[in-house]
């Protein structure tokens, strides 16, 4: 009678198995919402003034999570719902005037995965938002890195306002650092203004 388990037939067996086992092991212990996320960075995609919230009596940020739901009607038409559990920071309380709130969120699809209310500043009609400065880019200059470890999307080209010249944004961002003034366009989700100051 011919033998059947051999060490080939072992190794055609198991090796297939150590390989699929090996992909599960990095999906489940690396399956991040962005390839950008870890725990202090946040991928910034989208921006929008917020015209009205509708909150459970509850909702609020608990330990870095909502503790209810609330549901967004922003400026571009969109209603965005945010479920309890979502990571995120509220800095804008006031819930009740239109557009004194700008909702600034990483979307995977049309859910919220991560996001700040802040408070609208800038000009009316809103269109931009200042946002902390800029301390470096990823991605071959598409995103920037914001101070407070927010990643968002930049303009090509950014337009660099300074009587300084200088050659690229890389260079604007290594001579002006935290004295520099970043802009948000709210309309098209991405920085397109950055302005120097004085260190």
């Amino acid at each position: 009678m011919r033998q059947v388990w051999s060490y080939r037939f072992a190794l055609a067996l198991g090796v297939p198995l150590l390989l699929s086992l090996l992909v599960v092991f990095l999906f489940l212990g690396g399956g991040s919402t962005s390839k950008f996320q870890s725990s202090t960075t946040h991928l910034a995609n989208y921006a929008a003034s917020v015209g009205t919230v509708q909150a459970d009596s509850d909702w609020q940020v608990s330990n870095g999570t909502t503790t209810a739901t609330a549901r967004l009607a922003l400026d571009d038409g969109r209603t965005l719902y945010i479920a309890d559990g979502t990571p995120g920071e509220i800095t804008c309380v006031d819930f009740s005037t239109p557009n004194a709130c700008v909702l600034i969120a990483e979307m995977l699809g049309d859910a919220a995965v991560w996001f700040v209310l802040t408070p609208a500043v800038g000009d009316d009609p809103l269109t931009r938002l200042p946002v902390p400065p800029i301390v470096d880019m990823l991605e071959g200059g598409d995103y920037a890195v914001l101070q407070n470890d927010w990643i968002i999307p930049l303009a090509v080209p950014t337009k660099r306002n300074c009587d300084t010249a200088t050659v690229s944004l890389r260079e604007f961002i290594n001579k002006f650092g935290d004295a520099m003034k970043v802009s948000l366009n709210l309309i098209d989700d991405e920085i397109d203004v950055v302005t120097c100051g004085t260190r």
